[in-house]
């Protein structure tokens, strides 16, 4: 995604600070994507799969992508956001209370959710977060469909909902800004919002629910878009590089180019893929790793209550 628009200025954060409330989408991969040929491959529509919360189909396999973003303006101000809100309301109500998401929420100190994308494991479980806060402001890519936005009625959401046009990004706050990437993948799934902070003396902060737009397209958007967007200083969240686990040379030139942009922190995880966190380790890439808690499988990245401090 290309722009001829004058570099945007969207201000500067002190600091950021993301928790990872849950990265686990789900816990058998194989049981998914037999989920997914049985109702008809790739090309179905995601809504006729009867998972929760539209069915009890493998319930004990959803769980679901979620994480807190705390952020401090350059005035001092707070601001906190949710990014996406995962899969199995079982599994969401859970990880909230265990991080204190539910108060938070209760208390109306997050002031929006920001939807990456339309796909289950990061927006089926929004009934968690409405339950708590049925007003607040949540924030869409292009392309979403009618089906989701009639879900997030049905759930009894009663605040705005605002779609993110794509090249149009939004600043949230000053040092946050929301830009909408095109883009169809899986299961008639279309459009991604990537999130884009500016940490004071520090650089860009990208951060990404799944990333399907390419992890360098994202990265090289920063820097044809946002003034200091050609420092990039950390990336968190999935990257979409190995999320099956195989591998190939063009993932390899992937990993490769990731050791050009001067990346001090690559908090990665979700569908980033074990085999590319591997990779990345090799090549002396920075990655942050976890702790292998709270349900999450793996140390090599950061996991459930792991939290990421920038600035």
């Amino acid at each position: 995604m290309a722009t001829d628009q004058p570099m945007l200025d969207i201000g500067t954060l002190n600091r950021l600070r993301i928790l990872c409330i849950s990265e686990t989408g789900w816990f058998d991969t194989t049981t998914v994507f037999d989920d997914i040929r049985a109702a008809g491959g790739a090309e179905v529509d995601q809504y006729t799969i009867p998972w929760p919360p539209f069915g009890a189909l493998h319930s004990e396999n959803a769980a679901g992508f979620a994480a807190l973003l705390d952020a401090e303006t350059a005035d001092g101000t707070r601001h906190r956001l949710l990014f996406d809100t995962g899969w199995n309301p079982n599994w969401m109500d859970r990880r909230f209370a265990e991080e204190g998401i539910d108060q938070q929420l209760r208390d109306g100190q997050i002031e929006g959710l920001i939807i990456s994308h339309e796909h289950f494991d990061h927006f089926w479980g929004i009934g968690s977060t409405l339950r708590h806060c049925p007003d607040i402001t949540i924030y869409v890519p292009e392309g979403f469909h009618p089906r989701g936005l009639a879900f997030i009625a049905q759930q009894g959401h009663s605040g705005k909902v605002i779609t993110i046009p794509s090249d149009q990004p939004l600043i949230l706050f000053p040092g946050l800004a929301v830009a909408s990437f095109p883009m169809t993948t899986l299961l008639r799934v279309e459009g991604e919002n990537v999130l884009y902070g500016h940490i004071r003396d520090q650089g860009m902060a990208m951060i990404t629910g799944c990333g399907h737009g390419g992890v360098l397209n994202l990265l090289n958007y920063a820097r044809q878009t946002f003034q200091g967007g050609d420092r990039i200083h950390a990336l968190y969240g999935g990257l979409h590089i190995s999320p099956l686990e195989d591998w190939d040379e063009s993932r390899d030139q992937v990993v490769a180019a990731l050791n050009q942009y001067g990346i001090a922190k690559l908090a990665c995880n979700h569908c980033t893929g074990q085999k590319a966190v591997e990779k990345m380790l090799e090549t002396g890439l920075p990655v942050v790793r976890g702790t292998a808690r709270n349900g999450s499988r793996t140390g090599l990245f950061l996991g459930n209550g792991d939290v990421l401090e920038l600035g």
